[in-house]
């Protein structure tokens, strides 16, 4: 979580970016200058429909002005551009052979919901803690997330040509299902007890969704609606996610860290002033 500090640093890099003037931006924030000035060095907090103005004027969400992310991409022309990861072939080959062991035998899980599955642990890894479970790179299209077929396809090969895994046609509800079965079990030594938390959360709260439910309940996702068809997914518009699908308040977060400053900056209480406040 960003400290007020830093929040007003991160908002007058911003303007120099867009090429306001203190003069513009306090006009299209609905602030004087003096306070515009003020906030730019730290000496004025913001109420949560200020951040909401300026969060409009910047075309980014709240999230991405309270999150904070140094040292990583922390400017407006760096959060467009997508998070380059390196897949992680053993993690994804177990974590698909994970998700097949705990709910592969479910009739609606077909290759479809899986997809949906992988997505969401990667992203909900993402969100929490900076770093995908499997780093592979989702496309958006019409049906929702897909694994980038240039990078998932060869490692299925693999799969199916060591004998860990096959893959059947079959009807299920008058359409073609396609399946995945699991041949061998999964090595789980190579995923973290957090990773397996969270693909164990993401079974729990979605692996009973039909195909077409899931498909409806991604079409919400952020990083989903924020993307190009066809184009990979940006995982940095994770921080753009609101409930159900995010997993933290980041306007909670800001107000507890600037409340924790302004009492700070109010120094000690004197006996004297307990007592008073405490006899009201």
């Amino acid at each position: 979580m960003i400290s007020q500090k830093k929040l007003s640093q991160k908002i007058k890099k911003l303007r120099n970016e867009f090429s306001f003037s203190q003069e513009e931006f306090a006009q299209k924030i609905g602030l004087s200058r003096v306070a515009v000035s003020q906030l730019e060095i730290g000496r004025r907090g913001l109420s949560t429909l200020e951040l909401v103005k300026i969060s409009e004027v910047f075309g980014v969400s709240v999230d991405f002005l309270l999150l904070d992310n140094e040292n990583k991409e922390n400017s407006y022309s760096a959060r467009t551009e997508s998070k380059k990861f390196t897949i992680n072939k053993d993690k994804l080959k177990n974590t698909i052979l994970y998700i097949l062991e705990k709910c592969g035998g479910k009739p609606n899980v077909g290759e479809t919901v899986l997809y949906k599955l992988l997505y969401f642990i990667d992203f909900d890894s993402y969100e929490l803690y900076g770093k995908p479970v499997t780093g592979i790179n989702y496309v958006k299209l019409q049906f929702g997330p897909v694994p980038r077929a240039k990078e998932y396809n060869p490692i299925i090969k693999l799969m199916i040509n060591s004998g860990k895994l096959k893959i059947i046609t079959q009807n299920y509800h008058g359409m073609i299902q396609k399946r995945y079965i699991a041949l061998k079990e999964s090595d789980k030594s190579l995923l973290s007890e957090q990773e397996k938390n969270i693909i164990n959360e993401i079974i729990l709260k979605y692996s009973d969704m039909s195909a077409k439910s899931i498909e409806n309940f991604v079409h919400g996702d952020a990083p989903w609606k924020q993307c190009a068809n066809q184009k990979i997914i940006n995982y940095n518009f994770v921080f753009d996610r609101i409930p159900p699908y995010s997993h933290r308040n980041y306007n909670d977060e800001f107000m507890q860290i600037s409340a924790s400053d302004i009492i700070k900056n109010l120094g000690t209480i004197s006996k004297e002033e307990v007592n008073y406040y405490e006899s009201l």
